[in-house]
């Protein structure tokens, strides 16, 4: 029947069988931490310093280097953000939408004093003192803007060797986590034997007093040191991670550089090339519009006046064929004479009519008035 010391004592107990010494400072393991062979003693030197009986001691194992690996890649991604390139890039479409902006129709603001064809004149005459104030406007941002590329060139070469700094810290890093993590597990191991020794004791019923707590806090040390190890772990998986990330910065940044040698030497001074063709393009070509515009005007002077010399010379000739009094107006007037004489007549007959219907209509009011009046008598 086992004691109640030996019952506590294998609860406690890590299960599982641990790496040996030898084993974790083989070749393969090393290797699989990213260390060698000549690493061995070092190992062994760290795991000598580490005191599995303070607990405070497994914690802070590896903290160092855990927070530095913090540190380094918090000033890698300060250094890989791109608010440099966004400002950049707003600039670029800003010269851009500038270029496209330029109004190479642009018009004189002179006026032109020849008579008639003036208005012509001022509407194909080309603006050249305008554009050209606007020209040496985007000249002027687009030299700014080769300033500016040079001084991102400098500062992506400055953040590709700040890069390689943070690459050769990474992996120094990554070899002192395998360093820790290698010195955790001989710790562990040898720990695991002092546990053995101990359990052997209580399984013998030889184990009493404090050494029952000694196990207990052996067990649990290796259970801490255990989480410790696999934190460093993935510590060093990501770091591992870190380094072809730095690799694939730093590429981008070289290609940066490269298309902003080749924006700074062939793109923006064929921009100024072009601008410049672009202005003589366009003056032949309002000079051709303004030339057939002075044809088409003479053209269509020359048709206006012979319409209206057609119109001015026919009318000429009716007028002076013309009576001096239409036979149509005397045969009006004598119409209208007639008409009002037959109304005139017609007026005086009614007249007449009806002054006498108003005379043998008075009589009768006459008489009957004065029969009224004797019968009164």
């Amino acid at each position: 029947m086992q004691t109640s010391t030996q019952v506590t004592a294998q609860s406690s107990a890590t299960p599982g069988t641990p790496l040996s010494s030898a084993q974790i400072l083989s070749e393969t393991h090393l290797t699989a931490l990213g260390l060698g062979t000549a690493d061995a003693a070092e190992v062994q030197s760290l795991a000598a310093t580490l005191d599995v009986g303070r607990k405070e001691t497994l914690f802070a194992f590896g903290r160092d280097v855990a927070k530095h690996t913090a540190e380094d890649a918090d000033k890698m991604l300060g250094q890989v953000r791109a608010s440099d390139m966004d400002v950049l890039g707003a600039k670029l479409t800003g010269i851009v939408t500038t270029a496209q902006s330029l109004n190479l129709h642009a018009l004189s603001s002179t006026r032109s004093r020849i008579p008639v064809l003036g208005g012509l004149i001022d509407k194909f005459r080309l603006g050249k003192d305008e554009f050209m104030q606007r020209f040496k406007t985007v000249k002027e941002q687009i030299d700014g803007l080769v300033g500016e590329i040079d001084q991102m060139q400098t500062g992506l070469t400055a953040r590709i060797e700040s890069l390689e700094q943070s690459f050769t810290s990474v992996k120094q890093e990554h070899r002192l986590l395998g360093l820790h993590i290698a010195a955790g597990q001989v710790a562990i191991s040898q720990t695991q034997q002092n546990i053995a020794q101990l359990q052997a004791q209580a399984d013998a019923g030889q184990l009493a007093g404090v050494r029952v707590q000694d196990l207990q806090d052996s067990t649990a040390a290796v259970a801490t040191l255990d989480k410790r190890i696999a934190d460093l772990r993935v510590l060093q998986h990501a770091a591992l991670q870190t380094l072809p990330m730095i690799r694939m910065v730093q590429s981008n940044s070289h290609m940066l550089i490269e298309k902003f040698h080749t924006v700074k030497e062939l793109t923006l001074p064929a921009w100024k090339r072009q601008f410049m063709l672009s202005l003589s393009l366009n003056e032949q070509r309002n000079a051709v519009q303004l030339a057939d515009s002075i044809d088409n005007a003479t053209n269509d002077f020359l048709r206006e006046n012979a319409n209206l010399l057609q119109q001015n010379t026919v009318s000429t000739a009716k007028a002076n064929q013309r009576l001096v009094i239409d036979v149509e107006t005397l045969q009006h007037v004598q119409d209208t004479l007639l008409a009002t004489v037959q109304e005139v007549i017609k007026i005086n007959q009614e007249g007449m009519a009806h002054r006498r219907g108003v005379s043998e209509q008075l009589s009768t009011m006459r008489a009957q008035l004065q029969s009224n009046f004797t019968k009164l008598q």
